[in-house]
């Protein structure tokens, strides 16, 4: 990781790189006074930037008392506009990998849920349950490699996706032997 100092003062601008990848953060302070220009500037920032997350610091360090906000953003366009939203699901071409995706998202959900996270996406994105459901070789190692994984969650929770996708899929090959020899059943 780099990081680079771009401005001074109250309000500080970094740019940090992850692997080509760039992610901006700006710092800013708000006086315990309650000025009211702070505020402001902190608002139309906000309005204005695609927000990735904050943190907030209480500073309490005499005449120094306020709130620091760093905001983590990124510049990609008009920040008012929504990106399209890449339904992964349509994308895969048959029944069976649409049921295990379906699957893989349940147990995504039940993770999601068992850990207290906000969304299940904090454990992996749709889009990395698609890369799972078209590569039936896949293995642990592999998932938690996945592009566009800067998720460490998805790395942590990769060997627990793996067993669960290869549960689903012996599921699915018992479920159809199971309708193969019911077929064969003559009546």
């Amino acid at each position: 990781m780099c990081i680079l100092l771009v401005a001074k003062n109250a309000k500080a601008k970094y740019t940090s790189f992850y692997g080509g990848k760039v992610s901006q953060f700006i710092s800013f302070f708000i006086a315990s006074t309650g000025d009211k220009n702070q505020c402001d500037e902190l608002n139309a920032f906000l309005k204005s930037h695609v927000i990735i997350r904050t943190v907030e610091n209480f500073i309490s360090n005499g005449k120094n008392c306020g709130i620091q906000i760093l905001v983590e953003y990124k510049e990609n366009g008009d920040a008012n506009t929504k990106s399209k939203r890449v339904d992964y699901r349509s994308l895969l071409k048959t029944e069976k990998e649409k049921q295990i995706f379906d699957k893989l998202k349940k147990f995504r959900a039940k993770i999601s849920k068992e850990k207290k996270f906000v969304g299940a996406y904090m454990v992996c994105k749709d889009e990395h349950l698609s890369k799972i459901v078209q590569n039936p070789k896949i293995t642990a190692e592999e998932i938690a490699n996945l592009p566009n994984a800067s998720n460490i969650m998805l790395k942590e929770f990769a060997e627990d996706l793996f067993s669960e996708y290869q549960k689903i899929l012996l599921e699915i090959q018992n479920d159809e032997e199971k309708e193969n020899e019911e077929s064969k059943i003559p009546f």
